[in-house]
Order: structure tokens, then sequence, then C-alpha cells
């Protein structure tokens, strides 16, 4: 009786799961909103169905070196960078090495811009620093160990003007300290306080030795603070042995109380050492964290103790590379690792291929109208080291791309609350774009169906879609509906649906 019991239930089950195979959608009682949102195709969170598609990702563009690193208080372990925008232009905070009371220490300088382009390093006069006060320091030594990792978050939800600006830094060195990370506040970005609130040092048995990231989690509608773990630490032992360096989080509502620290998850993938995460929200769908962390292949070494010699590379980066990936999430505990190949790569220097090289900056603006700029500290560790801009399409870490056959992606159930659509797309002249409403079902809506649906040709970063006889979806308003994506010889970046 039993064994025919079990029978039935495993024959359902069969059932149910072919039967699930030969449908294209399964009817889903809840729906992605699309109020005044964008989305990029950088996971599958929007995705239901590809054909003949690939979703790519898009290495960036090197343009070349942006900014020297030669000042006397700045030395060749200059990393860390983080780089905000605020009412004035851009700040760009990093880390450099000083001689600093008659020894050497770290500090925390500054530099500023415009454009994202040109860089200055402002004459602050704050400290005197290799004996002179005409330098760009911001934060000196102190037993905070601020200035190790010193790094900062533009804060427009903060109703306080004298803490507009926002950072953390402090770090563990060893099993023997206690250090923990430290809150810092500033009105203008430039003369920094300990926050008053923080009576004690955030997670002190976490190591720490990288660079935490402070950000607003636009979905969570919380801060939150990705911080340097590693794998197997606990209380009192922050450097385990065997451990292998990853991230942990922290949330918090006011930026005062934080909750304990939770490793973070990589899909299924297998652990590396992510050194940093340089993670910040993409500033044109602010739902969506870009991590950019630096890969550390610890053993690896490629160039010969003469060419290290000749580059002048400080002994302590001959073994060990790096390079960077890419990563996001939505919030929660997981970084979703679409795409595990290299994101930023060495490339012919030399110089790049030594260890600690190729970090990231945590940092995404825009420095054109259809261009987004990123940063990566080269040739760490030798006299040479400096700061180098990347370039991107906006919206363009990844995309869906067609080959001359026509391909088609169709999206999960989406609830409609704007009612204008714009599509980020390239296409060759020999192909399109063409974008289709479904219902749930998975039948084309017939006004907004295939034969009334434009064939778009060009490369836009914001192309209104329109089709026969509707400017817009405000037909569609508060329908639960599937886009539909169809694509010959072109790339699709992103879409939104705005007021």
């Amino acid at each position: 009786m039993k064994k025919r019991h079990l029978l039935t239930v495993f024959s359902l089950l069969f059932l149910s799961v072919l039967s699930y195979s030969f449908k294209i959608f399964e009817k889903d009682k809840d729906g992605i909103v699309m109020k005044n949102r964008r989305e990029l195709f950088i996971d599958d969170y929007l995705l239901e169905k590809l054909e003949n598609l690939n979703q790519r990702l898009v290495l960036p563009r090197a343009t070349g070196e942006i900014i020297k690193f030669d000042k006397p208080w700045e030395g060749k372990f200059v990393t860390y960078v983080s780089i905000i925008k605020d009412p004035t232009g851009y700040k760009m905070y990093y880390r450099g090495m000083a001689d600093y009371n008659g020894k050497k220490d770290e500090v925390a300088c500054l530099a500023t811009s415009k454009d994202g382009l040109k860089w200055e390093k402002p004459n602050l006069k704050l400290y005197k620093v290799n004996g002179t006060l005409n330098n760009n320091v911001v934060i000196p030594p102190n037993e905070q160990l601020s200035m190790h990792n010193f790094t900062v978050f533009y804060d427009q939800k903060a109703t306080n003007p004298n803490e507009k600006y926002k950072a953390i830094g402090g770090a563990n060195h060893s099993n023997k300290t206690r250090d923990g990370l430290y809150r810092y506040v500033s009105s203008d970005g430039i003369k920094w306080n300990l926050y008053s609130k923080d009576t004690s040092a955030l997670f002190s048995d976490y190591a720490l030795d990288s660079q935490n990231v402070l950000l607003w989690s636009e979905s969570e509608q919380c801060y939150v603070i990705y911080l340097r773990a590693w794998t197997g630490n606990k209380p009192g032992l922050p450097y385990p042995k065997d451990g292998i360096r990853t991230i942990a989080r922290s949330t918090s509502k006011d930026f005062v109380n934080w909750t304990n620290p939770v490793e973070m998850t990589f899909d299924d993938t297998e652990l590396e050492h992510l050194y940093t995460n340089a993670s910040v929200s993409y500033f044109r769908a602010p739902q969506i964290i870009v991590s950019m962390p630096f890969r550390f292949m610890v053993n690896q070494k490629i160039l010969s103790d003469e060419q290290l010699t000749e580059f002048g590379t400080d002994k302590s980066q001959w073994k060990g590379m790096s390079d960077g990936v890419f990563m996001t999430t939505r919030g929660g505990n997981n970084f979703n690792r679409k795409f595990n190949k290299s994101f930023i790569r060495p490339g012919f220097d030399k110089k790049n291929w030594s260890a600690r090289n190729n970090i990231p900056a945590k940092g995404i603006i825009q420095t054109s109208e259809n261009e987004m700029s990123l940063y990566v500290t080269r040739n760490y560790g030798s006299p040479t080291v400096n700061l180098e801009r990347l370039s991107l399409r906006i919206d363009g870490f990844s995309n869906l791309e067609a080959d001359y056959e026509e391909g088609f992606a169709i999206t999960k159930p989406v609830i409609i609350k704007s009612k204008n659509m714009f599509a980020n797309f390239e296409t060759a002249t020999s192909g399109y774009l063409i974008v289709e409403v479904l219902d749930l079902d998975g039948n084309p809506i017939p006004e907004y169906s295939g034969t009334n649906s434009l064939k778009i040709l060009g490369d836009e970063i914001d192309k209104k879609i329109t089709w026969n006889n509707h400017s817009d979806l405000s037909n569609l308003i508060d329908k639960k509906v599937r886009f539909k994506f169809r694509l010959k010889d072109a790339n699709l970046y992103s879409f939104a649906l705005m007021d």
C-alpha cells in the first residue's frame, strides 16, 4: 500500500514537471513593478526566456593614466580609492604614505574634479606632513588606523548638514589587535570628525584590512557596510589559518545601530580571494548594487625577479597577481555572479602583472552624454603608481546581443506604473530592435504586437519606444504584462519605464 502510494505521488510529480516543461510561461501572481525604473541585463532578475541571444559582459576600455601619485606623501602604495559625486563636482579619496612626526605612516588624501576627467590635488594646509602644510592630506595618522582605508560616501538622504559626508576607516592587522571600524562625518568632505555616536568601533572581530564600503541600499531602505572578512573567522580569530579573503555585510536603519555581519554568498561559484569589493549603487538604477572586487591569485607569478627589480616593484608585491571581476546584488546576503570572467585585466603594461595591482576604485560616474567612467589603480608597489580611467557606454556593463539571425528575450511579469518606455540599444544598418507587449500567456496584445511595433534602427542611450497609433503605454497602466524584445544584429543594454 505504501509503495503504491509512493508510486502515485512520483507519477503526479513527473506529470506536473513534464506539463510545466511544455509551458513557455508560468502564470505569476506577483509582478515586478516598473515605475520610474530602469533595468539592466546584468542578471536574470527580469528575464524569463532567451532564444538565440547571448547575455554578454562588456569589458571597459582603458583610456590612459588620469592622475599620477607622485607626491612625497603618496608613495608607491597608493590604493583604496573612493570617488563620490557631490554638489561641487567629484571628490577622490585615497591612501598615501607620508613622513609624519619622524616616521613613515599612512595618510588619507583628496583630489577634486569638475568633470571626472581632469583631477587636481588641492593645497588644503590642514596637517603638516613631510615637513610642510602644502599638501592634500585630509586624515593624518591616528590611533584608529582610519587612514589605512578611509572610504567616503555622500549621503543625499542626510538631514543633518554636518553629516552629508560619511566615511568609515579602521583595521585589525593581526589576531592580537581589536581596533575595529570607525565612523566619520563631515559637512564639506574636507574637514572630518569622528561620528559623535561612535562610542565604540564596529566589527572588532573582523580583519577589515581592506577597503570596507558604506552605501545606501535603495531596495532595502537602509545603510549597508560591505566589509573584509576571512572564511572561518570567529571571535578572537579574524585571521584564521587557511582562510580565504571574502566579504561580509552589515546593515543599519540609522547609521548608529548595526546588525552582526553575515558573510556574503556568491551563487554556486567556487570561493576565490576577493580582496576588495568597490560596491556602489548604480546611479541610473539605484536598486542595483554593482560590485567590482579585485580577485587575488595568491601564488601566481609570471614576471622574473630581474623584471620586478627593473620596475622598482617593492619585494612585498613580487608574488601574486590580480584582476577585477564584476558582480551585482539587489540586496540581501548574496552577490550575483552571472559573469565569472575577468572584468578588468592587467593589459599590456607588465608593471600591472605584480601583486595587488588592477584594484578597481569605488565609484562609477557619468563623464559624457554617452559614457560612464570607472577607475583602477595601476603599477601598485612601484614608483609609477597611478590611477587609470576606464570607459563604458552608459548602462553598458553587459547586454543582450543578437547576431544576424533574429533572437528574442521575454521578461517575467511586469506591472506597468509609468507610461513612457525608453531603451538603450545599438543596431547595425542590417539590424533592428522591435519591442512587443505580451499578456501573461505569451500572446501579443494586439495594439502592441509585432504588427504594430515599429522596427527601430540606430544607436541611442534613451530612445523613446512607440507603436503604431500609440506613443506610450497609457492603455496598460496597472496591467500585468510581459515585454518581448526582438533583436537582429543588435545589442540591448537597458530599458526603462518613466512618468
